[in-house]
């Protein structure tokens, strides 16, 4: 499924629809402090950010399916906890929507395939090396070449081996 590109703002009538609201209620949050541009849109990544920060902050996780009920007659949430929490979901889920569309989030499974098949990769390029180098550096010191690549295949695959041992998180943030 493919997402359409977002863009950066939206009047404020798209971005009721988007977190779930009325129109009504985008307005009376702007005038709660939701920020808005001079052109009347309002910026959708700090809106989902203001309106998960701002929206009902007191109540917020308080009550309702989320929390341990205090006694054991208090197990059903009322109606304005349920929409309370509705509320909430659904922006969440719009700031994720809107994260997702602008790239900075990717999927788990994605993210995995692309690192299993690079590592593989790697993988090959280093053995592929050992063949291609093993005649060289055996002609350049006068080695036997059989011996020369069955030295050189062996400590390549212990360094690839001790490589795979090694945790992910031992590798470091990549930048």
């Amino acid at each position: 499924m493919e997402l359409t590109k977002l863009n950066a703002s939206e009047t404020k009538t798209a971005f009721a629809t988007r977190v779930g609201l009325t129109k009504g209620r985008i307005s009376q949050l702007v005038a709660e402090g939701l920020p808005v541009r001079p052109d009347g849109q309002i910026d959708v990544a700090e809106g989902l950010a203001w309106i998960e920060d701002n929206l009902d902050p007191s109540r917020r996780n308080k009550g309702g399916a989320f929390a341990a009920p205090t006694s054991p007659a208090r197990v059903s949430t009322t109606l304005a906890e349920a929409k309370r929490l509705h509320e909430i979901v659904k922006v969440q889920r719009a700031k994720l929507a809107f994260e997702r569309e602008q790239g900075q989030l990717v999927e788990t499974l994605a993210a995995t395939r692309t690192v299993f098949a690079r590592a593989r990769a790697e993988r090959d390029a280093h053995m592929a090396w050992v063949q291609r180098t093993a005649p060289l550096l055996a002609a350049e010191v006068g080695a036997d070449p059989r011996a020369t690549f069955a030295a050189l295949d062996r400590m390549m695959r212990e360094h690839l081996e001790y490589l795979a041992d090694m945790p992910l998180g031992s590798f470091g943030d990549g930048a």
